[in-house]
């Protein structure tokens, strides 16, 4: 199920009499693990220098029938930057009042800690963890506990453990990550699962399944110990792992969540993924059908909607603007069910509730779509999607929380067109980035099944950036820069001000510009238009101020693209581990405009360049030079999202070369009067 926007996990399952079973292991039964000489000597991990640090120990036991987690992790501590590790933070949540369960809270306690210096110096942590508030809904509250393990320094070992314990109405299956942001020497888990019986939603739990991704040489064991009195056999999982490399760390990476190692469990009534997903897909399909209607009160709001509309696709534009102009509580804040009712709304059942409230979450705001557009005679459908900036649909894993997003698939001229009415701001007849290219689960007449949306286009997406600027003869420059946006660019930053405001955003522009600009530039915002106006192109307008360009004597030396001074190299690594993931195909527009007076003349210029890459990329710039003036236009387009690692050399032959030329000069002679000339090329 999905609690404000954030997954949770779909094993937590009512237990019926459940009796505690007394079992221990590993390593928290024997306390601490004395550290050996090597550990204590340790400076490096070899074939990863650099490493800040390093799990020593890494293990976690989940025991069902006393509903409790045990946690201890060893780290060794290799560089300054290291020491952040022993600033713990312990996540838990706990949820009230929501679908099946009356409650499903967990706690965090039990936590003690010490360091070891390199010398064998123990210092127990005697203090006391604070709790902390991470997030807070109507359903559900996410905390931590906070600590700090005294006197870390480095070459010191740090050590902690601590339990995670849950109701005792309720048992959890484990989701094991194998993989870490740093170097794993070992890593133990352990599951001892409930052998009583359990209930569900779903019907009675008569299996469990797992998703497993493990490096080469290592096992999911699943094995038993014999039972005591009526409770038959101990079912035990358990993963030992050595030598984990850390989780890649690479720029333009796919979504780590679908790669990492990791084991995913589930109590479930079903035997097969296939059995999951017809019978799950078919119960969610009829939900979402029952949810938005049919509904008297939504059909007749959709009749004075579309009313005097002449097309299908009129219609739809109206029945979406409509829903655009709701409240999206994704971007502003869920209200409880007793603020509704004190202002007289009541529940939210329907889509019709849903209208009549004019406000809604991503789900409830597409269903209102779709209810609207069946109204009005079409044939249209919901899709659960995944968000693809976090995961990939992975239909081996049978969870329905890989979804995140909802689209809508309307019929207009006899054609499927896909809409994201639940993407506040997303422009008629597209999709939201994230929401694009990606495997889900959609409605289908008297079921489900698997489809995939639609890819964007790189026309879709432009970025325009224009400068045009007077300069005089001490190389000061004035004048107005322009920003344009369109498609997901132009989401990310109305989504930015959905989260902030109007003046958060000009924060933001300001300085996203004095990024790209020469740092002796000033910039300030004039304007920002169209930014509620999602068909229409967001606009910036900027003035800028100060010196430009590098005097060398007689000489001044200008960057060919004023955008692109403060770019740093995109792919300085030769070798590649993971698949170059880009958010979005794209089209990027520069135009610079310099006048200057009689004084200074144009010495040299860039040639024209052209470069491509395989059937996605293309780049050009050129420099156009007059007796006063010199006009620079650069343009660079990639239309695709994934490139496999064996096109990785070939992409970064591209990017190279054309940072490279992005990094040329115009020079500028400086004497006493402009006169009439040919001007070479530069080299």
């Amino acid at each position: 199920m999905k609690l404000n926007g954030m997954s949770w996990t779909t094993g937590r399952l009512c237990a019926m009499g459940i009796l505690a079973l007394c079992v221990t292991g590993g390593a928290w039964a024997d306390q601490w693990v004395k550290p050996t000489p090597e550990e204590l000597a340790m400076t490096s991990v070899p074939g990863h220098p650099g490493a800040p640090a390093v799990y020593l120990l890494r293990e976690e036991i989940t025991k069902d029938d006393m509903h409790v987690v045990q946690h201890y992790e060893r780290i060794k501590i290799l560089t300054e930057k290291g020491k952040d590790y022993a600033n713990v933070e312990l996540r838990f949540a706990s949820i009230t009042g929501w679908g099946d369960y009356s409650s499903d809270n967990k706690t965090v306690s039990e936590i003690v800690g010490r360091t070891i210096h390199a010398d064998g110096t123990v210092i127990p942590f005697s203090g006391k963890p604070y709790l902390k508030l991470m997030m807070k809904g109507a359903n559900v509250k996410y905390q931590a506990r906070v600590f700090t393990l005294p006197d870390v320094e480095v070459g010191s070992i740090i050590e902690y453990r601590y339990a995670t314990r849950i109701d005792d109405n309720v048992v959890e299956a484990p989701d094991w990550f194998i993989q870490g942001e740093i170097f794993t020497r070992t890593a133990h888990f352990v599951w001892y699962p409930t052998n009583h019986e359990l209930g569900s939603s779903d019907g009675t739990v008569n299996s469990i399944t797992m998703f497993p991704m493990l490096p080469d040489g290592v096992k999911l064991e699943h094995h038993e110990t014999p039972g005591a009195g009526n409770n038959g056999p101990q079912q035990i999982y358990e993963v030992m792992a050595h030598d984990v490399a850390p989780q890649p760390n690479e720029d333009f990476m796919p979504p780590l969540e679908s790669f990492t190692y990791r084991v995913l469990f589930a109590y479930s009534p079903y035997r097969s993924g296939a059995e999951f997903w017809k019978s799950k897909g078919k119960k969610w399909a009829k939900q979402t059908d029952n949810f938005i209607g049919p509904d008297n009160s939504l059909k007749a709001a959709t009749e004075k909607v579309v009313a005097g509309a002449p097309t299908e696709e009129d219609k739809l534009k109206k029945i979406y603007a409509s829903v655009m102009a709701m409240e999206n509580t994704d971007f502003t804040r869920d209200r409880a069910r007793k603020e509704d009712e004190a202002t007289g709304l009541g529940k939210t059942s329907t889509a019709g509730d849903v209208f009549k409230h004019e406000r809604g979450n991503n789900y409830q705001l597409t269903a209102v779509f779709v209810g609207m557009a069946r109204a009005a005679g079409m044939k249209a459908y919901m899709m659960m999607v995944p968000d693809r900036s976090k995961r990939l649909f992975t239909p081996g894993w049978m969870s329905l929380n890989q979804f995140d997003n909802s689209v809508a698939i309307v019929t207009v001229g006899g054609k499927e067109t896909f809409f994201d009415p639940g993407q506040r701001y997303c422009a008629f007849g597209h999709l939201a980035w994230e929401d694009t290219m990606v495997q889900g689960l959609r409605q289908i007449d008297g079921g489900s099944e698997f489809a995939t949306t639609p890819p964007e286009s790189y026309i879709a997406t432009k970025t325009g950036r224009v400068a045009n600027l007077a300069m005089d003869a001490h190389g000061t420059v004035t004048g107005p820069v322009n920003l344009s946006f369109t498609g997901a660019a132009a989401l990310d930053w109305r989504r930015k001000a959905l989260r902030g405001d109007e003046e958060s955003l000009k924060l933001a522009l300001r300085t996203s510009l004095e990024g790209m600009l020469p740092k002796t530039l000033e910039v300030k915002v004039t304007s920002i238009e169209n930014l509620t106006d999602y068909e229409k192109p967001l606009v910036a307008n900027f003035t800028v101020s100060g010196s430009l360009g590098t005097p060398t004597g007689k000489r001044l030396i200008l960057p060919v693209d004023l955008f692109l001074v403060e770019d740093a190299v995109t792919f300085p690594h030769d070798k590649r581990e993971m698949p170059v993931y880009f958010p979005y195909p794209q089209t990027v527009l520069d135009a610079l405009r310099i006048k200057f007076p009689a004084t200074l003349t144009v010495e040299a210029a860039p040639p024209e360049t052209k470069l491509k890459f395989r059937d996605a990329g293309l780049y050009s710039i050129a420099a156009a030079t007059a007796l006063n003036s010199v006009t620079v236009r650069r343009s660079y387009l990639f239309n695709g999202v994934v490139v496999p690692v064996a096109d990785y050399p070939d992409l970064r032959i591209f990017y190279s070369q054309m940072e490279t030329k992005d990094k040329d000069s115009i020079v500028l002679a400086v004497g006493s009067e402009n006169k009439p000339r040919a001007v070479p090329a530069a080299d």
